[in-house]
């Protein structure tokens, strides 16, 4: 019953946590598209205003330039012929107006489609009107200039009369006081010729009064209508309110640009946009580069390595090694699942714990820290610390297997004396040795050989006998004379014997080598009596798919430097 319900429960919780994350990425799919129709539709209506502003403001440059050609040739024209402009253009304006639609140029913006059909028609319009309204202006400033002149005409003719009507008044007063002075007391008595005379001024002074007033309202009048307006300069057009009639276009493109900001594709776009190119360029780098380099190793450095002198460890050592025996019948393989040791008196073995599969009670077990306390870092290095260190005071069979890995094999390499094996450590799992002799071990550098550098083998381990050594190899180990010349593949290389003659050579096609299906170079020995050492399936340093299997490529160079 337990059973059952953790098992609903795990289905239960397993497809509640599949809903939410279903949940998430179509809420964040949505939110994504949306944000990239936002910044595509802002995008092409900004691009759409700007082309509109573009080309309303080239078009208000042409309208300028011929409506300043056309006004100044008005200069010198008739009232009648600039009266008759201005009623075109006054016409013209009220058919603009009346084309008027509701502004495209506000906040939100209209669709697409919408603003690319309309804002360059909507924009010239706006310039259009912007232009016949100075001319219009300039037009009805002209025709008041030339009014004002016929008024200015007229005022002086007014003028005129009335300077006259009021000098022929002030004759008639000095007349009248004259006659006065002259005849003071007759000018008074009615009947006499003086009192006649004094009349006919008077009534000739009332006519010239009332003459004299009408000509002063009539000059009054005149000046209130005449302007003191002059002729105005030659026509030009306003180019700063030219441009403030594309004000609203640039208020929406401003509008969009700030509401573009917001999207955060926007933000992250010129960025981007900003390092792709180099980033393109790192990316090509990284495919071309290893390319070049392998082809420069491939075409270049393996074809003078494979003509260098090979590098024997028996020279460089100044012996002659004794040849190690080969299996019977030309076997070459030397492994097995499990292999059955004899353990003589006097004899020691030190052996990886993983590796001890049965041995007689008897035995004397104890643990060796260490393979060799000289060599610290190779012993460690090739796993071979903490071994079991086996004796026994009669002859004991001991048995040895992998226990850890099924693919795993065990042979046994036996070193007479005078014999030396050049050997990497990583194969070895332990060792037959007499028990009062030290390990006869021993590490040369090759740092002067080609070769060395290109395989990243610069150190050599030898052992020497008389040594039994227990060797493993993935799906077996095989031992085989070099003969006239063998080549192998260098991750499957364990040792080789020391008389052997040892180098590289390229591998036969560059395609599995660019592809890293094959190394650049294959292990050569040359030898008539050399006998080399191999794995037959090896996966030394090839794990794929493993997140460390770059972490474990390094250490395994590094190990390879040192021969291990």
């Amino acid at each position: 019953m337990r059973q059952l319900l953790t098992a609903i429960l795990r289905f239960l919780l397993r497809h509640a946590l599949q809903f939410a994350l279903f949940i998430v990425i179509l809420l964040a799919g949505r939110l994504l598209l949306a944000e990239w129709r936002s910044y595509s539709a802002g995008s092409e209506a900004v691009a759409a205003l700007r082309q509109a502003s573009g080309s309303a403001g080239s078009h208000g440059a042409s309208l300028a330039e011929a409506a300043t050609l056309r006004v100044n040739a008005l200069q010198h024209a008739s009232h009648a012929v600039i009266a008759a402009r201005l009623k075109q253009v006054q016409a013209q304006l009220t058919a603009l107006r009346a084309r008027q639609q509701p502004s495209l140029f506000t906040i939100p913006l209209p669709d697409t489609h919408t603003l690319a059909l309309h804002a360059q028609d909507e924009a010239m319009r706006r310039v259009e009107i912007e232009v016949l309204v100075q001319e219009s202006r300039y037009l009805s400033a002209l025709q008041a200039a030339i009014s004002g002149e016929d008024a200015r005409q007229t005022l002086a003719r007014l003028h005129a009369e009335h300077v006259s009507a009021y000098a022929a008044l002030h004759n008639n007063l000095r007349q009248r006081r004259e006659l006065e002075a002259l005849h003071p007391l007759a000018a008074r008595l009615p009947g006499s010729d003086a009192y006649a005379q004094l009349s006919q001024l008077d009534a000739e002074g009332q006519r010239l009064r009332e003459i004299n007033l009408q000509a002063y309202q009539a000059w009054l009048a005149q000046r209130a209508r005449t302007s003191d307006a002059a002729r105005p300069a030659p026509f030009a057009v306003d180019e700063q309110a030219l441009s403030g009639a594309l004000a609203p276009v640039r208020a929406a493109i401003a509008a969009g640009e700030t509401q573009l900001a917001r999207n955060w594709i926007a933000r992250w776009r010129a960025p981007v946009l900003d390092v792709a190119p180099t980033a393109a360029l790192l990316v090509l780098s990284a495919i071309l580069l290893p390319v070049a380099i392998k082809a420069f190793f491939y075409f270049v450095l393996a074809p003078i390595a494979s003509r260098l002198k090979p590098l024997s460890i028996a020279h460089a050592l100044g012996v002659t090694a004794t040849a190690l025996p080969l299996p019977p019948d030309g076997q070459s393989r030397i492994s097995a699942v499990s292999q059955a040791l004899q353990l003589k008196p006097g004899q020691q073995m030190l052996l990886h714990p993983a590796y001890l599969q049965a041995s007689p009670v008897g035995t004397h077990k104890r643990t060796q820290w260490l393979l060799d306390w000289r060599f610290p870092f190779t012993s460690l290095a090739a796993g071979m610390a903490a071994l079991t260190r086996l004796e026994s005071d009669v002859t004991a069979s001991v048995t040895i297997s992998a226990s850890d890995d099924p693919l795993l094999e065990v042979a046994v390499v036996r070193l007479p004396a005078g014999s030396a094996l050049v050997f990497q450590p990583r194969g070895l799992v332990g060792l037959v040795c007499d028990a009062g002799q030290p390990l006869a071990l021993s590490s040369h550098w090759r740092l002067g050989s080609l070769h060395a550098w290109l395989t990243l083998q610069l150190r050599f381990i030898v052992f020497r006998g008389p040594v039994t050594l227990i060797v493993r190899g993935c799906r077996g180990v095989r031992l085989e004379r070099a003969g006239q010349g063998r080549s192998i593949s260098q991750s499957a290389t364990l040792g080789f014997s020391t008389d052997v003659l040892y180098s590289t050579m390229r591998s036969e096609t560059f395609l599995p080598y660019l592809r890293g299906q094959q190394a650049l170079l294959n292990d050569r020995f040359d030898g008539g009596n050399g006998v080399y050492l191999y794995e037959e399936t090896p996966r030394h340093g090839k794990q794929p798919g493993k997140v460390g299997s770059w972490f474990e490529g390094f250490t395994d160079a590094i190990l390879k430097v040192f021969g291990i």
